[in-house]
């Protein structure tokens, strides 16, 4: 989108695939646990404890923990940028995202045979770490209607912008052209969002050792390329 820029366009691009590949590796490998969607995390909480889970209610919280100390570094990291100062946060705290992924990946690829409970648990604390410092930069950066680490704001905004575009008269012509610009961005961002956790789902399934790899290799080029601000 224009307001954003091309370089934060597409990395939010990338970080939809992230957010979505990790969402999926937390939920199919490592006990049933979202580490991006704390939305469905609340809500699994509610079922467990509801159904006297109390182990599966334990990791949730644990996940839910980490999670909200990884907003807390990246909203502590980015406490003197000004807004939409996107170049400088992408090396802060993505960069930092980066490396908590990196870790998962090796973890997951040396683990993935031998899954115990205290390997499945440091995953998990690098996932929500690395998705709430995500959420930190997204918090951070303007853009309207769109997230990354959940989709359930964009679909909103997705829906009822599609609505306002039937009814905009042609006098607002520059107006609809921009709204349908940012419902097409909105659109890319829930389908990359689903694709992210497709491939991650599929990986498990037929390459379990590399599906650790996928939600590295969606955020490794976000900023690539880039001077060092």
């Amino acid at each position: 989108m224009k307001s954003l820029g091309q370089d934060a366009a597409r990395d939010l691009l990338l970080l939809s695939l992230t957010a979505g590949s990790a969402d999926a590796a937390g939920y199919l490998g490592l006990g049933r646990v979202f580490t991006s969607n704390m939305t469905g995390n609340v809500v699994l909480l509610g079922i467990n404890l509801g159904q006297g889970d109390f182990i599966a209610a334990g990791r949730i919280l644990y996940v839910l923990a980490i999670f909200i100390l990884g907003v807390c570094l990246g909203a502590w990291l980015g406490r003197d940028l000004p807004e939409k100062e996107w170049p400088t946060l992408a090396f802060r705290l993505i960069g930092l995202e980066k490396i908590a992924l990196l870790l998962f990946g090796i973890g997951w690829f040396l683990l993935v045979d031998g899954m115990t409970g205290m390997g499945s648990h440091a995953l998990l604390a690098l996932l929500a770490m690395a998705m709430g410092l995500q959420s930190a930069a997204m918090a951070r950066l303007s853009a309207p209607g769109v997230t990354t680490t959940a989709v359930t704001g964009t679909l909103t905004a997705l829906a009822t912008g599609t609505m306002t575009l039937l009814y905009l008269s042609k006098v607002q012509i520059d107006q609809k052209l921009e709204l349908r610009e940012r419902v097409k961005f909105q659109l890319t961002i829930v389908f990359l969002y689903g694709c992210g956790a497709a491939l991650c789902g599929w990986l498990i399934v037929h390459l379990p050792h590399w599906a650790g790899c996928f939600p590295v290799l969606a955020s490794a080029f976000v900023a690539l390329g880039r001077p060092r601000p």
